[in-house]
């Protein structure tokens, strides 16, 4: 069941309910115009669901003019495919390091099940190519006219190297994906800074850096909602990327494992959040600063 909610002007929050394997919000974004945009429609079960959702907003998803996952990983564009297929009139946003892969998903359905799991598509769907004829590969700075309102394309990489943010217009907002980090429930002020291999967190600093200069009002997170303390949170974000490499790269150096490794940053989150306990998708992803680091 789709739970569609209007928070900011013409500007739709879709919450799909949490995933089966990290237990993430799936929330994805429509934005209602002459042209509307779906964002971050996650994976294809989840993708499944927003086209009843659409028609809570009394939307036809017909009228779709443009889909757009900030990046193509399973949990915000790996029903990219699907949902082209249901929709071939609509074009799917994707940066040119995403478009390959999508055209062709093996290799993408390949490193899926390293981290989902080999059944990943019992509970989250089959990842299916985006025809070609639909993609609409984008670049650095380009603008996308929706009607009322335009979309700013800002490569974002760090996180992945394929990943986009998109500033709107209308509402001053950042449609951030997770170039700005992954907020838990229980940890609403401290955004984590994601970082899956492969994870470059040099370029995550200074994606962050970027969009902080944009002065966005909101932020609109892929696992969370809306955000309106925008600046407390991106300084935040930096804040703790910054200490999470020291903290790792530290570690590294003094021969730690994983483990112990996981229990310092612990030690770091709850001396912010007392009772703070580490989320499943942020101790999963140390082993990107790890690879990082050791490869550096």
């Amino acid at each position: 069941m789709v739970e569609a909610k209007e928070i900011a002007q013409s500007t739709y929050s879709l919450d799909c309910g949490k995933d089966p394997v990290f237990n993430l919000s799936q929330v994805a974004y429509l934005l209602v115009d002459d042209m509307p945009a779906l964002i971050d429609p996650g994976s294809t079960s989840a993708a499944a669901q927003l086209l009843g959702g659409l028609d809570k907003i009394g939307l036809d998803p017909k009228r779709l003019a443009y889909i757009i996952p900030t990046h193509i990983h399973l949990d915000h564009g790996g029903g990219a495919g699907y949902l082209a297929g249901k929709l071939p009139e609509t074009k799917v946003v994707l940066h040119p390091r995403g478009a390959s892969h999508l055209k062709d998903p093996s290799r993408l359905i390949q490193n899926v099940r390293a981290v989902f799991g080999e059944k990943f598509e019992e509970t989250l769907g089959p990842i299916l190519p985006v025809p070609q004829g639909q993609m609409h590969v984008v670049h650095d700075g380009e603008v996308i006219h929706l009607g009322r309102r335009e979309l700013k394309v800002f490569f974002a990489p760090g996180h992945a190297p394929h990943h986009i943010a998109l500033w709107d217009s209308l509402t001053n907002g950042l449609f951030c994906g997770d170039s700005l980090g992954y907020i838990s429930e229980d940890m609403p002020d401290m955004p984590m800074p994601v970082g899956l291999p492969p994870f470059d967190p040099q370029a995550y600093l200074e994606t962050i850096d970027k969009l902080a200069g944009l002065s966005p009002d909101m932020v609109f997170y892929a696992h969370h909602g809306v955000e309106r303390h925008a600046d407390r949170l991106i300084a935040r974000v930096r804040e703790t990327l910054v200490a999470l490499c020291e903290i790792i790269s530290q570690a590294l150096q003094a021969g730690e494992d994983e483990r112990r490794i996981s229990g310092r940053v612990l030690e770091y989150l709850r001396t912010y959040v007392a009772q703070a306990e580490l989320p499943i998708i942020v101790e999963a992803s140390i082993a990107g600063y790890i690879d990082y680091f050791r490869n550096k």
